[in-house]
């Protein structure tokens, strides 16, 4: 599969990793969710700019959870981002997400899970 969007190429991005890792997941579902969009909305203008700083997003994304940093902050801005590629129209509160993959649902209920952190609770913490 060619995830690359035509006109969207982004130098040294698209280009398999030289690490071996690949695409991560957000950034895969984000570059099938624009490609979606692309079919009834076109990208063109600041559209393209639009998907494209998602894309550069998602790519950060990956690399933040790979390195175990928060990510959170990059994820309401890729939120942000798409929901401006493909605004819900006022009154459509009926959402169909039977035809998500269940990588993608299970993505996309991780990202609405409250964070978690690492931290011990002061009542588990070791005695010293």
């Amino acid at each position: 599969m060619n995830s690359t969007l035509p006109g969207l190429e982004i130098e040294g991005q698209n280009a398999p990793n030289q690490h071996g890792y690949g695409q991560g997941a957000t950034e895969s579902e984000t570059r099938a969710a624009i490609a979606e969009i692309s079919e009834t909305i076109p990208l063109a203008g600041i559209r393209r700019t639009l998907a494209q700083s998602a894309i550069a997003l998602a790519i950060s994304i990956d690399r933040g959870n790979n390195k175990g940093r928060s990510v959170a902050n990059d994820v309401q801005q890729l939120v942000a981002i798409m929901m401006q590629l493909a605004p819900v129209e006022a009154g459509d509160d009926t959402h169909d997400d039977s035809a998500l993959s269940p990588d993608t649902r299970r993505l996309l209920d991780a990202f609405a899970a409250p964070a978690r952190t690492d931290d011990a609770a002061e009542g588990d913490a070791p005695e010293l």
